[in-house]
Order: structure tokens, then C-alpha cells, then sequence
């Protein structure tokens, strides 16, 4: 879902590029961008009564379906999207209503989308946590009731698209301020816009780097962790790791969701927030071996060294795309006359500005990877050693192995399931397995990480010193 938000947002923000690309009316290209949260509700609530059918008769696969049709459903308004930027819509509302309102109508149909695929969930859900009440309470296991269904929508969006959205939408907003104002007081230096863009975008992403741990405990109505001797554990472990923790919250989301974060940059604000449903569901070990792995991410700065691989992601591919399209341009336009020379040049500016997307995405994807195998890695590295040893022990191994399972289950994810930040349940089990044994002082996954981000900070100081354009 992450990969395809982004590429909804994206085709929002071309939406004046696109406009009357293809031979569609204003209204009609409305009507399509709104016939992908419809088609989803309906479809959905079809696959849903199907499920409940078959749940009824005790086959499996009712269930299994709806989830992966909710899983392509952020694609289908991507594409509905797409259709609908590059109708007359544009053209023929931007001038009455303004640029930003089609934009926001456009991100709206993608939203509500999800929401819709969120709202075919709840029936499954509800379902689901009804069939195993039973062995929940012969496990002596919490139960919670079950939230209304306009509850559980809103659940799911707090935890699914507001963490996802805030990080994009809000440095992209002050980097876009930032380079009207220098456009502004600049006439004439598009360089200076360029530079103000970047400088606004990281401002933003810092801004919000330093005000999630106040943000966010509020918002999502986070409480703190009692004292008692799981408390103590997480705490000893931060400690172990040298990692300074202000405070550890339980995010309740009753019992429906098992994730897990850290918040803060700063370490006097730093917080870690791990589900209701993970603290219930998962053993000892298996919360210790998330816990490390979130402290994972603090011990080796991902969250700062995410914004340099960000920046130097679609740098790279923008300076190994920029050549080869205006190449394409001079060639294509030698013979050409200067009325056919625009529509071209349309084509060839949404060409080169896709490629550099998917380029970026690409590497992007290939790096967020990186960082959590790395995460993972090291949450067996901490757990070994607090049992004073130097090699990878079977138990560590195994106790973040199980966590991962467990979050595939308890959020019912296959784990086969390809994912574009945090690759498949599958792909990390099958490597951490590698592990066991070996020294703890010597995996590949840090050195391969290290050149990531020191590579990526140098292409950014390159680009700057060289006056590149910086995406």
C-alpha cells in the first residue's frame, strides 16, 4: 500500500502535466476517478458476503480473497487516477476552482479508496475474532469486543495512511511554499527556487522528525506501558543498547493490529510504541526481539540516514535520466515544425519525470530493505550478546524469526507477500536462519549498509557542489 500511495500522490501532483493526454471529457474523467472507491466498496462487500458463505460452511478462501483483492485495490484507484488526470478535468476545473482543489479531489478518490477496501474488512474481521473467542479464553488471553465498523475504519486509517501520508505530504507542501516564495522575491532563477525546494522539504521532514513523539501519543490515543517486569525487560534492553528511551507506549488498537515503532530523533523524546495486540499475543522473547529491533533503527540512525537516501535516490536517477531525454528531444526535433514540437515535449517531460519516479522507487525500495534486515540483524546481534556471547545464538535467531511470523499472522499477511519497504515476511525469516552462528562483529548487511548511506550523502554534496537538480 505504501508503494501505491505514493504513486496515487504522484499522479495527483502531474495532474496539469497529464491533462488532455487522453480524448476524455472534464465530467467523465470525474466519474472515473470516483468509480474506484465505488467499485471497490461493491466489489468488496460481494467477496465479503462470499466469505461469510463459506466461513458458514467451513471452507477456507473466502477470506484469504477479499484481503488480496483489498491489497490491489490502492493500484486500481492508481490507475483510475491516472485515467482521470489525464482527461479534461484539469484543463477545465483548475482555471474555476483552482490548482490545488483538483489535486486534493484527486488524493480524496485515492483515500477513500482504502477507506472502502478498510470498510469490507471489518466483516472478516469481526468474523475472524468471533471464531476464536473460544481458544482465546481457554488460552486465558484478552478479548476485546468488537469495534463498530465506522470505528474500525478509522482505526485503520490512523495506523495505515496517516503515518504513510504525513512523511509525503508535509515536506512536499513546505518544499513547494518554500520555492513560490523564492520564485517570488527570484524572478528569473529558477535555481534559487530549486534550492529553496530542497531546503523547504528537509526543513519539513525534520519538523516532523522532532514533533512525532508529541504528535502522535495524542492522536492515536496512546497510553504508558504499566510498571511491572515486562516494562523492566524492554527498558534493560534500551539500556544494553545504549539507546535513551523517554518513554515506551501501548498503542491500543484493540487487539487488531500488531506493528510497532520508533519515535524521535532526538534521544530526550525518543518513544517506542508497540500494539495492544503484539504485547498480548506474542511471548517474552518474541517482544524483546521486537523491541531490539526498533532499537535497531536508533543504533544505526536510520531514521537521519533515511532522508539522505531519499534525496540521493531520485538525484541519481534524475542525472542518469536527464541526458538521455534531452538527447531524445534534439533528435526528435531537428526536422521538426514548432506547433509539433509542443505536444512532444509534453510527452517527452511526463516520460523523463516517470522514469526518474520509478527509478527512484526502485532504489528507494531496494535501500528501505536494506535498513530492515539490518534492524532485524541487529536485534539478534543484542539479544546474543546479553547472553554474553559472540556468535548469533539458535534462540536469538529464532525469537525475532517467531516475531516476524507472528506479525504476518496476527495481521494476516501472507508471508510470501512481497512488501516494497520492509521486503516479504519470507525473504527476512529465510535470512536471518543464515545467521546462526556466526560472529556478531562481522555481517555483511552493516558494511552494505554503511556504503548505502555514506554513498548517498556524497551524491547529495555532489549535487549541490555541482548546481543539480536535487528531487
Amino acid at each position: 500500500m505504501q508503494l501505491a500511495l505514493l504513486v496515487q500522490l504522484s499522479i495527483a501532483l502531474l495532474a496539469g502535466e497529464l491533462a488532455g493526454m487522453l480524448p476524455i471529457g472534464a465530467w467523465t474523467g470525474a466519474c472515473i476517478a470516483l468509480a474506484a472507491p465505488i467499485a471497490v466498496l461493491v466489489v468488496g462487500a460481494l467477496l465479503a458476503r462470499r466469505a461469510g458463505k463459506l466461513m458458514d460452511q467451513r471452507v477456507r478462501g473466502g477470506g484469504e480473497l477479499l484481503f488480496a483483492f483489498n491489497a490491489r485495490a490502492p493500484w486500481l484507484a492508481a490507475i483510475c487516477m491516472a485515467a482521470a488526470a489525464a482527461s479534461d478535468l484539469h484543463r477545465e476545473f483548475a482555471p474555476r476552482v483552482g490548482n490545488a482543489t483538483v489535486v486534493v479531489f484527486l488524493v480524496a478518490c485515492g483515500i477513500a479508496t482504502t477507506l472502502a477496501a478498510y470498510a469490507n474488512a471489518w466483516t472478516i474481521e469481526r468474523r475472524l475474532r468471533e471464531s476464536s473467542l473460544m481458544r482465546e479464553l481457554d488460552a486465558a488471553m484478552p478479548v476485546h469486543p468488537m469495534p463498530s465498523r465506522g470505528a474500525f475504519v478509522l482505526a485503520q486509517a490512523r495506523a495505515g495512511l496517516v503515518p504513510l501520508l504525513a512523511p509525503l505530504i508535509v515536506p512536499m507542501l513546505l518544499g513547494e511554499a518554500a520555492a513560490w516564495i523564492a520564485a517570488r522575491e527570484f524572478p528569473g532563477m529558477p535555481e534559487r527556487a530549486d534550492l529553496a525546494r530542497v531546503g523547504g522539504s528537509i526543513g519539513g521532514a525534520l519538523l516532523l522528525f522532532v514533533l512525532v513523539p508529541v504528535i502522535v501519543p495524542p492522536l492515536l490515543g496512546l497510553r504508558r506501558l504499566a510498571p511491572g517486569s515486562m516494562r523492566d525487560e524492554l527498558e534493560a534492553l534500551a539500556k544494553d543498547a545504549g539507546v535513551g528511551v523517554r518513554e515506551i507506549w501501548v498503542w491500543p488498537t484493540d487487539g487488531l493490529i500488531a506493528n510497532a515503532a520508533v519515535m524521535g530523533v532526538l534521544p530526550g523524546m525518543r518513544c517506542v510504541m508497540l500494539s495492544d495486540c503484539l504485547l498480548e499475543c506474542m511471548t517474552r522473547e518474541q517482544v524483546r526481539a521486537v523491541m531490539a529491533h526498533e532499537l535497531g533503527h536508533v543504533v544505526r540512525r536510520h531514521l537521519p540516514w533515511m532522508l539522505a537516501v531519499i534525496l540521493a535516490c531520485w538525484t541519481l536517477a534524475g542525472a542518469a535520466v536527464e541526458p538521455v531525454a534531452e538527447g531524445i528531444w534534439q533528435r526528435a526535433t531537428e526536422d521538426m515544425a514548432d506547433g509539433s514540437r509542443d505536444g512532444l515535449a509534453q510527452v517527452v517531460s511526463l516520460a523523463r519525470d516517470g522514469t526518474v519516479l520509478l527509478l527512484g522507487i526502485l532504489a528507494f525500495g531496494f535501500a528501505s530493505r536494506r535498513f530492515e534486515r539490518q534492524a532485524d540483524t541487529f536485534a539478534v546481534q543484542l539479544l546474543s550478546a546479553r547472553e554474553s556471547r559472540e556468535d548469533a545464538t539458535p534462540e536469538s535467531v529464532e525469537a525475532m524469526v517467531g516475531a516476524l511470523g507472528a506479525v504476518a499472522l496476527l495481521n494476516h499477511v501472507p508471508p510470501s507477500r512481497p512488501s516494497w519497504r520492509h521486503g516479504s515476511i519470507a525473504w527476512r525469516q529465510e535470512y536471518l536462519r543464515t545467521l546462526v552462528g556466526r560472529r556478531c562483529d562481522g555481517f555483511a548487511i552493516d558494511r552494505l549498509v554503511a556504503v548505502l548511506c555514506w554513498g548517498s550523502l556524497c551524491a547529495v554534496i555532489a549535487a549541490f557542489a555541482l548546481g543539480m537538480r536535487v528531487f
